[in-house]
């Protein structure tokens, strides 16, 4: 198990305001508290010059560090027609070439739009054989440039249906293709990790994880779920989903998925994670 991070709002205002220096900041820090690796997202390289692009990665490097997954947020998966899925496929060979010339091995896709958006216009097997016939439409490019696809269940279909991803996992039987598991996504609709982890495909194909601290709150004013909470107030059972990865061979990442604060929470989370990792069978 390695552990990565993602403080994306913290980094996407630092970004937006100190450009690189912004993104530096945090991977100094990570590397000085033990972190194998960092992601990174595509909407915060579009604050800087694709020199700057290369320098990061170069500190990354530096630092004995790796990119854990370059994370890709508008990239459409429920696709309903060719058209459209040639459109995806067309971004994705743009995407991998900038993979390769940052050294990044796996290129995480979302598995939709957020909330409700997909099942308003379709049923759920629309979305699921669309995503599907998207994802077969791709998974050569990945394949021809050596990239691991990595399928994230945002909100929507994905993490409200552990069937549809179990489906989607089935028929899409490729070496090429790996799950990366969001623990908070899950929440939002109405479902728990153990939900999904029961499943063991979804085990089996999961090689990274975005741990997320959750909690539902009753005060509507401050939000339907908080996830500002540390470890300790969550609602999420870290302890099982430690257990069925590590059942299932688990290797992969561990991202930390920070919501609010400053750096000095992610030195905190580190901690947590490895001690719950070492504490759990």
């Amino acid at each position: 198990m390695k552990i990565s991070s993602i403080p994306y709002g913290l980094i996407a205002e630092k970004v937006s305001k100190e450009g690189l220096k912004g993104i530096e900041e945090w991977v100094d820090f990570s590397a000085k508290h033990g972190l194998k690796g960092v992601e990174i997202f595509n909407n915060w390289l579009s604050y800087l010059q694709w020199e700057e692009v290369i320098a990061l990665c170069d500190k990354i490097r530096e630092n004995n560090m790796e990119i854990s997954s370059y994370c890709i947020l508008d990239f459409q998966l429920n696709c309903e027609s060719r058209e459209q899925q040639g459109k995806s496929v067309d971004y994705l060979k743009t995407l991998v070439k900038k993979a390769k010339l940052m050294n990044a091995k796996r290129l995480s896709v979302a598995s939709g739009g957020w909330g409700d958006f997909d099942m308003y216009r379709m049923s759920f097997q629309e979305g699921v054989n669309n995503t599907i016939k998207t994802l077969k439409a791709c998974l050569p490019v990945a394949e021809d440039n050596n990239i691991k696809l990595v399928l994230e269940n945002h909100p929507g279909w994905i993490s409200r249906y552990a069937t549809a991803l179990v489906e989607i996992l089935e028929r899409v039987d490729s070496k090429y293709l790996e799950l990366n598991l969001d623990t908070g996504s899950m929440f939002r609709e109405g479902q728990r990790p153990e939900d999904f982890l029961e499943h063991d495909i979804v085990a089996k194909k999961t090689k990274s994880v975005h741990l997320k601290t959750i909690r539902f709150e009753p005060d509507p004013e401050r939000g339907r779920w908080n996830q500002t909470v540390p470890f300790e107030e969550s609602s999420i059972n870290y302890k099982y989903i430690f257990s069925k990865l590590k059942k299932a061979g688990f290797d992969g990442w561990i991202a930390y998925e920070m919501t609010g604060g400053g750096l000095e929470r992610l030195s905190a989370g580190v901690k947590f994670i490895n001690k719950m990792w070492k504490e759990t069978k």
